[in-house]
């Protein structure tokens, strides 16, 4: 039987086998290999949860079918099957299921299970390419506006107008004059004679410009 439990659970990611655990398929999402520029797809691992729950009468119709009995037969049959496998485990054997994992017995009731190396896949790796689009345009919000894509392009393209830098001389040269004004007059002093000229004017005698009759 256990080539057509495992059956089952492979269409349908869960077997409750009673006095064992519920088999569950777990899913690990699909990851990108970037080096080979592929996203490889999602991948199944099996784990054993000790809390059971009884299998479903459409268990129990499908077994009856893969195995050509009657609805009753598989029950009693499924039934004899867990008991027979519960009791292996707790006399202390190993069991080792193709597909599924190896199961022993753990501490106290429970069992420890350990899965198959093998994880199953059921899609293939898709190729998945990076697409720059570089004339693509698309809404930008700029403060309150909204502009597209090719009108920031452009404007972040300008040329940047050459400054001119003329009050920057300006500015040195009043800053000097100001220095050099102030030199001046710590050296000369505050008095107005102090801008004029120092030099003494001698007055010239002219001779006469007249003859006596």
């Amino acid at each position: 039987m256990y080539g057509e439990l495992y059956q089952y659970f492979i269409l349908y990611k869960q077997l409750n086998v009673p006095g064992v655990g519920t088999f569950l398929m777990e899913r690990t999402p699909a990851t990108g290999d970037f080096p080979n520029k592929q996203i490889l797809p999602a991948t199944f691992a099996v784990s054993l949860q000790q809390a059971t729950v009884s299998p479903s009468k459409h268990f129990f119709n499908w077994l009856s079918a893969a195995l050509n009995i009657s609805d009753r037969e598989a029950v009693i049959r499924f039934n004899d099957f867990a008991f027979d496998l519960k009791k292996q485990l707790s006399a202390g054997s190993k069991i080792v299921w193709d597909g599924i994992g190896t199961i022993s017995k753990g501490l106290g009731d429970e069992f420890r299970f350990e899965p198959d190396a093998t994880k199953f896949t059921f899609d293939s790796p898709v190729t998945a390419e990076k697409v720059i689009r570089e004339k693509s345009e698309h809404s930008v919000r700029v403060g309150e506006d909204e502009k597209t894509s090719a009108e920031m392009r452009e404007y972040f393209n300008q040329p940047e107008e050459k400054k001119n830098y003329w009050w920057a001389a300006a500015l040195a040269v009043g800053i000097l004059l100001i220095i050099f004004i102030g030199w001046y007059f710590s050296e000369h002093g505050m008095k107005a004679s102090s801008t004029a000229n120092g030099q003494k004017l001698t007055p010239v005698t002219s001779g006469d410009t007249y003859k006596p009759l």
